[in-house]
């Protein structure tokens, strides 16, 4: 199988995987906000920002490597395994024991006993985590696929029936946990027959992948604190119950984002590690990659703005009403910031996890700042200082970044950002003015009508200026060969 064919199969599989997902998720984040109050969203938005943010120290950045290096031993394997268990260890101790510390910060006592519930799934993850790593490497997207949709409707399954009983924040607690339990073991059944760590550790053999991770780990982290300002300084600031209203609309704006961000760094990590030195071939899948992630994406969140006050009512209800305005503005912020998704996988591919880290923690300084600057309008004043210095980054992004690992120019990087983008806005404007003039009053109605004339506009567009995103639409569907 060629290289493009394996990339194509592991995007059909991960898009059918990320789709699913998705959908499964929107439906938990429904249901839920209807048996839910906000400040059970803020409790769990401050937890999930905790925990994921140790998460990333659980393979001390290693994990990257392990796909990097495509000549890696079964010592070099078994070091890093027994390393990301003591590692998983030792995080399990750390966040139990800053629990009460953590929750005095946000005054919220409620939080000791959510925080030192969720420790326990760094051990579990780290048991399974290699093998999940694995996977990937080998380019199996379509087992990957099935574990994270059996994982995920564990999870929703659980939360739905115990928020319907009474459960309140706990619904949300106990299902994370139970979905993390079903991927680890799957990961493990499946993994444990291509390898079997051995009871062997080799500091020696993995020192240079360590100091590798150091800057991975490092880019992790501070980027991770970059992307997550917001609810740091909302739940401190303004409090959960705004922090809940504010996470609903953020978690909704994320939804696209998450859903086709397994597919670019799952997908095109691999793929571009195994042409890291061919320069042109790099260049060439990159700019590929962000014309077909914009043109996915961009239609997406512009129609995310125009119907954000139906989707909102639809989906949560008239106590969520205050999170429209600002669902519309971070779907704005969301649309930009995905195209520079890609860039991640870029540098690891090239083995330059330190361009990542010296650009977060340039971020560092300018992030809690323009959020802390934002609040003093609440939270559409948050929302649009995000949106602001995302549109200044865009430049420096490429400069810094996309050039010096690729060498693509900024008209060719732009051109591929704003030719999906001109489609989409031209798409939307035409819904929107169509849907005026017919005057529909059924808010849903006229929802509907307006996201088929988008979508109609938008890939007759693209059939004619953008065709090789259409023709590899086409082969993903099966209906052209591959």
């Amino acid at each position: 199988m060629s290289l493009k064919q394996q990339a194509l199969t592991g995007i059909k599989w991960t898009s059918i995987s990320s789709i699913i997902i998705a959908i499964i998720q929107l439906a938990q984040l429904s249901i839920l906000a209807h048996y839910l109050e906000p400040s059970d969203f803020g409790l769990m938005a401050i937890v999930w920002m905790i925990t994921g943010f140790s998460g990333l120290f659980l393979d001390l950045g290693i994990s990257a490597s392990i796909i990097h290096k495509q000549d890696i031993t079964h010592v070099q394997l078994s070091s890093l395994y027994w390393l990301n268990i003591a590692s998983g260890l030792f995080l399990f101790i750390i966040i139990y024991s800053l629990a009460p510390i953590l929750a005095n910060f946000y005054n919220e006592t409620e939080l000791i006993p959510i925080i030192r519930f969720f420790a326990i799934s760094f051990i579990i993850s780290s048991l399974g985590s290699q093998y999940g790593l694995l996977l990937q490497k080998a380019l199996k997207f379509n087992v990957m696929a099935k574990i994270g949709i059996i994982s995920v409707m564990v999870g929703f399954v659980m939360a739905v029936s115990l928020a319907m009983n009474g459960f309140g924040v706990y619904a949300l607690v106990y299902a994370s946990l139970a979905s993390t339990v079903i991927g680890t073991s799957i990961n493990i059944l499946i993994g444990i027959k291509e390898h079997r760590p051995s009871f062997i550790f080799q500091y020696r053999e993995i020192a240079p992948m360590i100091s590798f991770g150091m800057f991975q780990m490092g880019e992790r982290g501070v980027n991770y604190f970059n992307l997550h300002f917001d609810v740091i300084l909302i739940g401190k600031l303004l409090g959960v119950e705004a922090l809940g209203v504010y996470s609903v609309a953020k978690n909704l704006s994320r939804k696209p984002f998450i859903t086709i961000k397994p597919i670019i760094t799952r997908v095109t990590f691999p793929i571009m590690a195994k042409v890291q030195n061919d320069t042109g071939r790099l260049k060439n899948i990159y700019l590929k990659t962000i014309n077909y992630l914009a043109s996915v994406s961009f239609p997406i969140y512009i129609l995310i703005i125009l119907l954000a006050e139906p989707i909102v009512l639809l989906l949560f209800g008239e106590k969520w009403t205050d999170s429209i305005i600002i669902l519309q503005i971070l779907a704005t912020y969301r649309m930009f910031l995905t195209v520079g998704n890609p860039i991640g996988s870029l540098q690891l591919a090239r083995g330059r996890a330190d361009l990542g880290f010296y650009w977060n923690l340039g971020l560092f300084f300018f992030m809690p700042l323009t959020i802390y600057v934002g609040s003093h309008w609440e939270l559409i004043g948050i929302a649009y200082s995000l949106l602001g210095l995302q549109l200044l980054l865009f430049f420096p992004e490429w400069r810094f970044l996309v050039k010096s690992l690729c060498g693509a120019g900024f008209k060719e990087y732009f051109w591929q950002i704003l030719k999906p983008l001109t489609f989409a806005i031209i798409g939307g404007i035409f819904a929107y003015g169509l849907s005026l003039l017919f005057g529909i009053e059924n808010m849903y109605l006229n929802a509907v009508l307006i996201g088929v004339m988008m979508g109609i506009v938008v890939i007759v567009l693209n059939i004619w200026f953008n065709r090789e995103f259409i023709d590899t639409i086409l082969e993903l569907l099966g209906i052209r060969k591959i």
